[in-house]
């Protein structure tokens, strides 16, 4: 029988131009979560506007599912969350962040990454649109709950998108988009 793990899904958002010192840490307090915490932390950057991502099997809001030393990769991630930004202004993003734990295993959140980038590819055909490789699982957890887990991935209940992006041939982010593509999936 596999070890159970919770998974529990903590939100905040994000606006280009916001600094980890001024917006997030705030945040992070509210939220009752220590920076020491994010160290082993799971985290999905989603868009929070009008328009998802249209991958080849379905539409999602997430950008990118990503595991460890939150403060150092989101700032980051600022780079190309700013390159969207400019793609369709005045939008902000949330990041979903989990910290998983298990008895005797620090590296628990590793595997929860690799589940969730399994589990995203399997019902949208690829990664996350910035994620550019898979990763592998190093367990065989049993993550619960099954709608928990899977509210970072997919579009919430009651949300209305307007629009469903795609990048195209002349996109830089066309490659990698295309670069998890599984045709079997399809």
């Amino acid at each position: 029988m596999s070890t159970q793990v919770t998974v529990k899904w903590k939100w905040l958002d994000w606006e280009p131009g916001y600094t980890w010192s001024k917006d997030i840490v705030s945040q992070l307090v509210e939220l009752d979560l220590r920076e020491e915490q994010l160290d082993r932390c799971v985290y999905v950057i989603r868009v929070n506007g009008l328009f998802a991502i249209q991958y080849p099997l379905g539409i999602s809001p997430t950008l990118y599912i990503g595991e460890g030393n939150f403060k150092s990769r989101i700032i980051q991630h600022k780079n190309w969350l700013g390159e969207l930004a400019d793609l369709v202004r005045d939008f902000s993003f949330q990041v979903g962040i989990c910290i998983p734990r298990v008895r005797n295993n620090r590296l628990a959140y590793q595997d929860l990454e690799a589940y969730l980038l399994q589990e995203f590819k399997e019902i949208y055909g690829c990664a996350p649109l910035k994620n550019v490789q898979m990763e592998r699982r190093r367990a065989s957890y049993e993550y619960v709950p099954k709608d928990e887990l899977r509210a970072a991935l997919m579009i919430g209940r009651g949300v209305r998108y307007h629009w469903a992006v795609a990048p195209m041939k002349s996109s830089p982010y066309h490659e990698k988009y295309w670069k998890t593509y599984d045709e079997e999936l399809a």
